[in-house]
């Protein structure tokens, strides 16, 4: 019966291991659905900030690496 307890076991442990995985779904769904939101925000203030400029220059984030002078 000892090999039938060690499937057991295992079974039990693929059954707790699917449900953290499920939570952590649901928690990765979460947090993608306020990254989109904060994305949206910055979108609104990055055009803002572009229509409200006197000298007509447009804003540019760089990314960071790129090599920028505006970085440094």
């Amino acid at each position: 019966m000892s090999a039938l307890g060690d499937i057991m076991t295992g079974l039990k442990t693929v059954m707790g291991l699917t449900e953290k995985v499920e939570g952590l779904t649901k928690d990765i769904d979460a947090v993608s659905a306020e990254l989109r939101d904060v994305d949206r925000r910055v979108v609104r203030l990055e055009t803002i900030i572009e229509l409200t400029r006197n000298d007509g220059a447009v804003l540019r984030i760089a990314k960071p690496g790129s090599g920028d002078p505006a970085e440094e």
